[in-house]
C-alpha cells in the first residue's frame, strides 16, 4: 500500500514538472512571438517612412520643375509668327542693346543687318534701318532708332503671337521731347542715355496676343 502511495505520488511530481516545463516553455515561446511582432512593426514603420520620403522627394522635384519651367518662360524672348519677323525682332534688340552699352561701331553693324532682313515690301522699314547703319555718332544713332522703334511698332504688333512685348518711354530723351523703344523685359535699360541715365524710362504699354 505504501509502494502505491509512493509510486502515485511519484507521478504526480512528474507530473506537476513536465506541466511546469510546457508553462515555461510556452512563456518563452510567447516572447519570442512578440519580439518577432515587435520587428515586424518596426520594419513596417520604417517601410511607411522611406515610402513617405520618397513621395516628398518626388513632390519637390516635380515643384522645383515647375519653378525652373516659371523662371525659364520669364526668359524667353517674345514669340513671333514667322521666322522672318523673329529676325527682326532680334536684330532689333541687338542694335538697342548695343546703344545701351554706347557702343557706336556695334550698333553701325547689327543695324545694317536689321536692314538686310527687310524685303522691298518693308521698304520704309528697311530705310529707317539704314539710316541708324549710316554713321557711328551714337547721337544720330539714338534719333534715328527712337525713330525706327515709332514706325516699327505696327509691325511687332502683327507679327508677335505669344508672349509679352514692353513699349518703354524716357521723357528726358532728346532734351526733353520724350522717346520710346520696345524691351521684351519689363526692367528699364535705357538706349538713349546708357549707363548715364540706364534705368530713367517706365513701360508705357504692352503688345501681347
Amino acid at each position: 500500500m505504501k509502494e502505491t502511495v509512493k509510486f502515485m505520488s511519484v507521478a504526480v511530481l512528474a507530473l506537476s514538472l513536465a506541466s511546469c516545463g510546457d508553462d515555461k516553455k510556452s512563456d518563452k515561446d510567447a516572447e519570442v512571438e512578440l519580439e518577432m511582432d515587435h520587428a515586424m512593426d518596426e520594419s513596417m514603420e520604417m517601410d511607411e517612412m522611406d515610402e513617405m520620403g520618397e513621395m516628398n522627394h518626388a513632390t519637390s522635384e516635380k515643384a522645383s520643375g515647375a519653378m525652373n519651367d516659371d523662371t525659364t518662360a520669364l526668359a524667353r524672348p517674345a514669340p513671333i509668327t514667322d521666322e522672318n519677323a523673329m529676325a527682326v525682332w532680334k536684330a532689333y534688340n541687338a542694335v538697342r542693346e548695343a546703344l545701351v552699352a554706347t557702343d557706336a561701331a556695334k550698333a553701325k553693324q547689327e543695324a545694317a543687318q536689321l536692314a538686310m532682313i527687310f524685303s522691298e515690301d518693308n521698304a520704309k522699314l528697311k530705310a529707317m534701318a539704314e539710316g541708324i547703319a549710316k554713321t557711328e555718332d551714337v547721337a544720330a544713332q539714338r534719333e534715328a532708332f527712337s525713330k525706327f522703334s515709332n514706325a516699327v511698332e505696327a509691325y511687332f504688333k502683327s507679327t508677335i503671337n505669344a508672349g509679352t512685348l514692353y513699349k518703354q518711354h524716357c521723357p528726358m530723351a532728346f532734351s526733353g521731347e520724350g522717346a520710346d523703344w520696345f524691351s521684351n523685359e519689363s526692367a528699364i535699360k535705357n538706349p538713349y542715355f546708357g549707363d548715364k541715365m540706364l534705368n530713367c524710362g517706365s513701360v508705357t504699354a504692352t503688345i501681347t496676343q
